[in-house]
């Protein structure tokens, strides 16, 4: 099914990005509310896709693509902010516009976490192309940055390692108004940050194969895929038969590759 929404989980592998600190680091706290949020759209009945679901690397352009081509309409790009400040921003493109940030500014405010700044930022030397590749390079998808707080902010800090699950829900609860889609609050907490849409290895039904079981060294394999973290699209684990398009070809040997020369 295609995705309405994709989530971005911010840096990942060997790259930590910059809101660190002695509690979390950037792209385990990116990762951990991404997945939170992920399972919450599940459980919502939101089609939903997701850039990682492990501590993998990826390219800007490897990023990008997976949001670009995944079919979605909208993107949340998870990050935690560095610097000084203090509060949430949400940054939006310049061909977008600030409704939904807004909401979701306003979602984090409810859920304790001040508001700092809602903007857009351009190129320095061609102010008709925004700024960050996460808004210049997905296409049509509409993608909002979201920056939770500041790990060097001893308060924001806390807030978030206490409090990461109500914020990521608020985002959840933001985007539902927006997308004008059914909400309803989680019945018990999602405590294991971990996509419940991946199936086991047990046999599933595919629609590829005539709609018959889809064999254990199938899934295995496909799983394996995952593991290594050569795909994180998670809508092909569950299309074990389906053929590939040609950039995921061209993004899985990349990261063979790049695993290779390590």
């Amino acid at each position: 099914m295609t995705p309405i929404v994709i989530l971005d989980a911010g840096h990942g592998g060997s790259d930590p990005g910059g809101g660190n600190n002695a509690q979390f680091t950037e792209k385990d706290m990116n990762l951990q509310i991404s997945l939170y949020q992920y399972n919450r759209f599940l459980a919502l009945n939101i089609p939903v896709a997701i850039t990682r679901t492990t501590d993998v690397t990826l390219t800007s352009e490897a990023r990008t693509a997976l949001v670009r081509n995944s079919g979605a309409r909208y993107c949340i790009s998870n990050h935690i902010n560095s610097g000084g400040g203090r509060g949430s921003e949400v940054l939006y493109s310049i061909y977008g516009a600030p409704t939904f940030p807004q909401l979701i500014q306003d979602a984090l405010a409810a859920e304790g976490m001040p508001n700092r700044r809602i903007f857009t930022r351009t190129l320095p030397d061609n102010p008709r192309l925004d700024y960050y590749f996460m808004h210049r390079e997905t296409g049509s998808v509409e993608t909002v940055i979201v920056e939770y707080g500041f790990a060097d902010n001893a308060l924001d800090a806390n807030k978030l390692q206490q409090d990461w699950r109500d914020l990521a829900e608020g985002v959840v609860r933001a985007f539902c108004t927006y997308a004008k889609l059914p909400y309803q609050p989680p019945t018990t907490p999602t405590s294991t940050p971990k996509p419940t849409a991946a199936p086991t290895l047990a046999p599933t039904t595919s629609p590829g194969n005539g709609g018959g079981n889809v064999p254990d060294w199938k899934q295995e394999a496909v799983n394996w895929l995952y593991d290594q973290g050569f795909l994180t699209d998670e809508q092909w684990r569950q299309q074990p038969d389906q053929p590939l398009p040609l950039w995921a070809h061209a993004v899985i040997l990349k990261r063979l590759f790049e695993k290779l020369k390590m």
